[in-house]
């Protein structure tokens, strides 16, 4: 599957700090994204919600500041809303999120400390990633039995992206303890 509708404002190689499930959480996202991924050709990545991206540097410094941020941010629930779809590829089908006064709160907490790039932030957890027409959109929501309530974030990731070769990769996690 071909990427050319990618944001053309993204840094394709870069990094971003990750807010992921655990445990059965985990395992309960990581099965549609793969049932969607398999059945429709789209790329394979782990259940995420990005809390900042397309940042560059020196991996033993994003390290410490990753680390540094775990120190400050305390763990909180991610709320979804509803399924949405966008023509964009990175935000072809997924769950909207609440955008809490936590997740504002770890937000500017981390952009504070790295590059915040996106201006227009809507959080969100993708559930596929493709350029595909209306009526498959419509097809993949009908196949979603139900939105799950969301999930307690207690890690923060800081994650390698490489968008062009669609491969996304965890450089490590730490505790979230602020």
């Amino acid at each position: 599957m071909t990427h050319d509708k990618i944001n053309k404002k993204r840094n394709p190689i870069s990094y971003s700090i990750w807010l992921m499930p655990s445990g059965n959480k985990k395992d309960q996202f990581s099965k549609m994204i793969n049932a969607i991924s398999h059945k429709y050709g789209g790329p394979l990545f782990d259940p995420h919600v990005t809390l900042v991206s397309g940042f560059l540097g020196n991996e033993v410094d994003l390290l410490k500041d990753t680390q540094e941020l775990s120190r400050k941010i305390s763990s909180f629930e991610i709320i979804f809303e509803k399924i949405s779809y966008l023509d964009e590829y990175f935000r072809s089908i997924f769950f909207d999120v609440k955008y809490t006064d936590e997740l504002k709160e770890a937000r500017n907490i981390a952009c504070k400390k790295t590059t915040c790039s996106e201006s227009n932030y809507r959080p969100h957890m993708s559930l596929t990633y493709g350029n595909y027409n209306l009526s498959t959109k419509l097809k993949m929501v009908s196949e979603i039995d139900e939105i799950p309530n969301g999930f307690l974030t207690d890690k923060i990731f800081l994650a390698y992206n490489d968008e062009v070769n669609l491969h996304w990769e965890i450089i490590d996690y730490f505790d979230l303890s602020g």
